[in-house]
């Protein structure tokens, strides 16, 4: 598996940055086109593109990797729904994003997901701005800015632009490598008389609130989403890290189990403090939950499948397939022609700096 898995990484690895030149020269042109016409018709084929991008991702970390994806809860019912999703999830692994990949496809709303991620992510060339652009909402650890994230949500209010709104209100991995982010967290709890998570950290509610606060109408459902990476207890019973990006794509993580719970958007709190106790409960059922998979005793990890009613769901190959072939063909024009190369080699250059420019102006408005 190691030869194996070292050239899926490298491959896999070579395509997915490879073909970002070529994808954001589809893209601009069908923002061009676009630009005297309604956001959401631009939003509807941005959708398209993403979803093709997303899909070839997908080939490489599921297809290819074969790992198994389990389900359980409400995921077969809530899949079936063709619904605007603001969609929680814990946090604990730089694969949690793929999940939600692998989630949304089986709902046939890939094209869908945006994320609220962290602001240092617009530094990635040629995707910074393009996540904003997909309508994605960047956020500051530390300095929040509540008027810009509310200018970005009041973007998808329009209900003819479908949404699934990724959010891990914990903020950050929970990762036992860095222990003191942690035992922060423990100890915010403690100050504070809220009770101490075995399995994750405290979540933050003022991103989630704004979310709720603006986007209410819109959303049909909250889906309360559990990630559990197989292989990440010891046979001593100890929480180990989950696998991150590189692990995963060269195949050491062979199954994922995903638990979904459907809660009516009706469910959810408007006011601030009312959805930060809810939150707080939230996560406290959650934890309960990881006691199952992350539990010393070796025998109940074992079952749980079982236990918990999940089962295995699998994509078909051509879903992902499809996606590898578009991009290898996409490909050969601008590697075996003299003004393929030259036309990729300006998409880097100035995309680049287009993106960075764009970064510089956002950061003083």
């Amino acid at each position: 598996m190691g030869i194996i898995g070292g050239v899926r990484y490298a491959l896999g690895s070579v395509m997915m940055i490879g073909v970002a030149p070529e994808y954001l020269g589809v893209w601009l042109a069908w923002r061009g086109i676009t630009l005297v016409l309604p956001n959401w018709v631009y939003q509807w084929g941005d959708d398209k593109l993403y979803s093709l991008y997303q899909r070839l991702v997908l080939f490489f970390f599921e297809t290819c990797t074969r790992t198994e994806v389990v389900v359980y809860g409400d995921a077969d019912d809530a899949l079936k729904k063709r619904e605007s999703v603001l969609y929680l999830a814990n946090h604990q692994s730089t694969v949690d994003w793929l999940v939600a990949d692998m989630v949304s496809i089986r709902g046939g709303s890939l094209g869908h997901l945006r994320y609220v991620m962290k602001d240092t992510l617009q530094l990635i060339p040629l995707y910074g701005h393009y996540f904003y652009a997909h309508g994605c909402i960047y956020v500051k650890r530390g300095k929040f800015n509540q008027q810009k994230m509310i200018r970005a949500l009041d973007c998808l209010r329009d209900p003819r632009i479908p949404t699934w709104l990724i959010i891990f209100p914990e903020g950050t991995r929970y990762y036992p490598a860095t222990p003191s982010v942690i035992e922060k967290s423990e100890q915010f709890a403690r100050d504070n008389n809220l009770k101490v998570l075995k399995h994750h950290l405290i979540p933050k509610v003022k991103g989630t609130w704004l979310v709720a606060e603006h986007l209410h109408d819109k959303f049909d459902a909250l889906y309360d989403v559990s990630v559990f990476y197989e292989g990440c207890v010891s046979q001593d019973g100890v929480r180990g890290n989950a696998p991150q990006l590189i692990e995963f794509l060269m195949g050491k993580c062979k199954k994922v189990h995903i638990h979904i719970r459907r809660i009516p958007m009706t469910e959810v709190p408007h006011e601030e403090m009312a959805l930060k106790s809810w939150l707080q409960n939230l996560y406290i059922e959650k934890d309960e939950l990881a006691e199952n998979f992350f539990t010393k005793d070796n025998e109940k990890r074992a079952t749980v499948q079982k236990r918990l009613g999940g089962h295995v769901s699998r994509l078909s190959i051509w879903s992902t397939l499809s996606s590898f072939l578009f991009f290898t063909v996409l490909t050969v024009p601008f590697i075996c022609t003299k003004i393929g190369r030259q036309l990729y080699l300006q998409l880097i250059v100035y995309g680049t700096l287009g993106s960075y420019g764009w970064l510089a102006v956002r950061s003083v408005c």
